[in-house]
């Protein structure tokens, strides 16, 4: 099932027009390009407001997701879409099969989601290794949906592993 949250990136296109054109209207408004008496709200308070939007932006984590698990595999990947993501413009990407998903949880903060995969590894076999991924600005029928998926490929490997007997 193919899942994602593409009309977030558009309207985060539309706060990073609006975050450049409020920049570039407080910069006119220090320069004193304007009259005084057009200024209805000082310039410092629009500086604050600016910079509150690229905070918000910048500290809500990976905006835009999309999730795959037709087949064998599962296909899961985060970027930001936010104004500052051109300093970290890493996308986080995993693409494993299915079988070696453990077990997956997730956390819930005040901007943002942790979904945290727990898989099994060749490098390290005795324990597991985590994988941490970044969500935010996701509805919760889509955290529903992604839920219910994971728990379909966790019940369906512990079944398996549950009936495979081990020949010495």
């Amino acid at each position: 099932m193919k899942k994602n949250n593409q009309n977030v990136v558009q309207l985060f296109k539309i706060l990073n027009i609006t975050i450049v054109i409020l920049i570039i209207l407080n910069l006119i408004m220090y320069t004193g390009v304007l009259l005084h008496k057009y200024h209805f709200i000082p310039p410092y308070v629009v500086s604050i407001f600016i910079g509150l939007l690229v905070y918000v932006s910048y500290k809500s984590g990976n905006q835009f997701f999309a999730m795959d698990t037709k087949g064998e595999t599962i296909t899961f990947e985060t970027k930001n879409v936010g104004f500052l993501s051109f300093l970290d413009s890493k996308n986080n990407k995993i693409d494993l099969p299915k079988y070696k998903l453990i077990k997956y949880d997730i956390k819930k903060g005040i901007f943002s989601k942790n979904l945290i995969f727990y898989i099994n590894s060749k490098k390290n076999p005795n324990s597991l290794t985590k994988i941490k991924f970044r969500l935010a600005f996701i509805s919760n029928r889509n955290i529903n949906i992604i839920l219910t998926e994971l728990d379909k490929i966790v019940t369906s490997n512990c079944t398996i592993k549950d009936n495979v007997e081990v020949a010495i």
